[in-house]
């Protein structure tokens, strides 16, 4: 059975954003119900025209992942559900999306455990749902600045519907636990931050300017960590340390009485669903694991 053409508009819609997946995740993502095949066809024919182009990676037994062709690129930015939607930079060459692949793969693949949680709970989180590396000022200078992996929009159904929002950092144990735990510190500045007007400072309106975020939110989102590719000792390893800044650094500290946080495997997330008992949370190492919205 082939799939209608609006799937070629979503795979490419979903590149776009993502930067690259593989065709099971595409799958997942769009068409949860099909076999693989269909899927890898469809990127076949889309390679063909011009759109997308792949890679290979044989230490992953020749998997082929996927990205867009310029042409490709060029043709999603006019499509209105990306209007605003800034695609990272696309890859110059193969060499280059092979060694980018490794965290935008899990990346992806992160968005795809929470669709396919929210598709079997009856909750609402589209593919797009996810925005990859969302900027916000965090303080004057170069690095002021925090910008996570991705914004996450999820509704949960049922009688009491809920608009929920979580900066998501995925963590495949590549930079030590420290750097990490620093990207707390990175969002409890954000928390803080209250940008004022040349014409305001050392004034007393100055006083009165609320914090940067509330520009765009109207309550500060989740912050949640999802550690991929580690075993299960590794993860609990940066898990104690990401609890242990919580309760040590006191701008983090502060933040997180307000602020909902918590961290999981991804492994565990794909087993179980974003609502399931798999999100330790920051603020109370002896607190039970518990749903993401449980937090």
């Amino acid at each position: 059975m082939a799939m209608p053409p609006e799937i070629d508009h979503q795979v490419v819609a979903a590149l776009y954003q993502f930067r690259m997946a593989t065709a099971e995740q595409l799958r997942v993502l769009h068409t949860p119900d099909s076999q693989p095949e269909l899927m890898r066809r469809r990127l076949r024919r889309l390679k063909d025209e011009g759109l997308v182009e792949d890679v290979i990676l044989p230490q992953a037994g020749r998997l082929h992942v996927w990205y867009l062709t310029e042409q490709g690129a060029r043709i999603a930015a006019r499509f209105p559900e990306l209007r605003g939607v800034a695609s990272p930079p696309l890859p110059e060459d193969k060499t280059e999306a092979r060694l980018q692949v490794g965290h935008i793969l899990a990346v992806t693949r992160t968005q795809a455990a929470f669709v396919a949680g929210a598709r079997k709970a009856g909750d609402e989180c589209a593919p797009l749902d996810f925005l990859p590396e969302v900027y916000h000022r965090n303080g004057e200078g170069r690095d002021g600045a925090v910008i996570p992996d991705g914004l996450l929009h999820y509704t949960t159904g049922g009688a009491r519907r809920s608009l929920n929002r979580a900066f998501v950092e995925v963590d495949r144990g590549t930079m030590g636990s420290e750097k990490l735990a620093s990207k707390l510190i990175g969002y409890a500045r954000f928390h803080e931050h209250h940008p004022v007007p040349v014409h305001l400072r050392r004034t007393v309106g100055a006083q009165s300017v609320g914090p940067a975020w509330q520009q765009h939110y109207t309550r500060f989102p989740r912050l949640l960590f999802v550690l991929a590719d580690t075993g299960e000792q590794a993860a609990q390893h940066r898990i104690r340390d990401l609890q242990a800044l919580a309760g040590l650094h006191p701008m983090v500290e502060q933040m997180l009485t307000t602020v909902r946080a918590g961290a999981a495997r991804l492994d565990d997330l794909e087993r179980h669903g974003p609502g399931g008992a798999v999100w330790h949370t920051l603020t109370d190492p002896q607190r039970p694991l518990c749903g993401v919205w449980e937090l």
